[in-house]
């Protein structure tokens, strides 16, 4: 899922302990600040992950994150080039 995805590439970048800032719950209308992956998915739009230039379905609406929804190889691709520079 997208809250999985969140917490493999911060994991993946920064080691398998990091625990990103609390999250605030205002960047995503559908993520508040006590969901369980929260912590990544706002640590993800932090670092420039902004979810609307890196969505390749367009299945979720403006301001959202969608965090339920599953990717496939071709939107995990997208998002591992942008985590770790790989243009």
């Amino acid at each position: 899922t997208r809250s999985e995805m969140a917490i493999f590439l911060l994991r993946t970048k920064y080691g398998s302990d990091y625990s990103p800032p609390t999250a605030s719950g205002t960047v995503y209308g559908d993520i508040s600040a006590d969901y369980w992956a929260g912590n990544f998915i706002e640590q993800l739009y932090n670092e420039g992950f902004a979810t609307d230039t890196l969505d390749t379905t367009r299945e979720c609406a403006a301001g959202n994150y969608c965090p339920s929804l599953t990717i496939n190889r071709a939107e995990m691709a997208v998002w591992l080039v942008k985590a770790f520079g790989l243009e």
